[in-house]
């Protein structure tokens, strides 16, 4: 009533850009190839780094001893008394030992210079 249709007009085929980046996006493979180069860049900006920052901090915390200071996941600053296979003793004051699995270690603050 209000609204009529509207067809296009078939005024002519558009220009056909005919350089090889044209013709390679236009085709069935631009995709993959996006996908694949964002992922790229995934992968080199956001999973190395964060790979080598792990890989940093768990050769930090096998090589933990005794006087190290420590900072564990829960926020708490502590001191190393001993380390074991999978757990460390950490003083948080002089009468205060708790026992925390190594994973809850998020950083090591300082090492004992001795």
């Amino acid at each position: 009533m209000f609204v009529s249709n509207a067809y296009a007009q078939a005024a002519g085929a558009a220009p056909v850009d005919s350089s090889p980046m044209a013709q390679f996006f236009a085709g069935g493979m631009s995709f993959p190839v996006m996908m694949a180069l964002m992922f790229g860049i995934l992968y080199f900006m956001v999973i190395r780094p964060q790979n080598a920052e792990r890989k940093k901090l768990q050769k930090a915390i096998d090589e933990l001893k005794k006087g190290d200071k420590v900072l564990t996941t829960s926020g708490m600053f502590a001191t190393v008394v001993s380390m074991e296979a999978d757990r460390a003793i950490l003083k948080i004051n002089d009468e205060t030992k708790v026992e925390f699995a190594k994973s809850a270690i998020a950083s090591v603050v300082s090492a004992e210079s001795k």
